[in-house]
């Protein structure tokens, strides 16, 4: 698990909710502290889709952040900013997958990769994530993945500092 502080605010809210940056993520959850507090659940409803697209449809139990990014947008439409909101991605199971294996790990499953969003007083905090499975004190994908958060965030060219 490693910590970072975005140094650009406007740029990274930008790219968070007007941008496709993070649109191939999937939306664990989401909460919003605006005038109101809503929460999200990324979650995909099975009874949503017809028994047969059900299968296919939840092979993948999350919906993207792309999906659902013109939402959090319009909750965060305004005159005054929000008092918090937090978001939490997950890589796709092909990416974690990928990464695992290029992280040269070989401890117990895997079952998630996180980057949470946390923005509170003026300030976006990154935190990067693994989910096991099991115990495991090879932390090898742990520094991985914080790795790899820090080379997506150097390529969308923002600023940010190691909490």
């Amino acid at each position: 698990m490693q910590a970072f502080t975005v140094k650009d605010l406007k740029k990274f809210t930008a790219l968070l909710f007007t941008q496709d940056a993070f649109d191939r993520f999937l939306l664990h959850d989401a909460s919003f502290g605006t005038a109101y507090h809503t929460e999200i659940s990324g979650a995909k409803n099975r009874a949503f889709y017809p028994e047969s697209e059900q299968e296919e449809a939840m092979k993948v139990p999350f919906v993207t952040w792309g999906e659902v990014r013109p939402l959090a947008r319009e909750l965060l439409r305004g005159s005054r900013p929000p008092v918090r909101f937090r978001v939490v991605l997950l890589t796709d199971p092909a990416s974690t997958e990928s990464m695992v294996r290029r992280s040269g790990f070989t401890g117990c499953p895997v079952t998630s990769l996180s980057l949470t969003i946390q923005y509170r007083e003026q300030a976006v905090t990154l935190t990067s994530g693994v989910s096991y499975g099991g115990f495991s004190a090879d932390k090898s994908l742990e520094k991985y993945w914080a790795r790899a958060v820090m080379q997506f965030l150097d390529a969308k060219q923002v600023a940010y500092e190691e909490a």
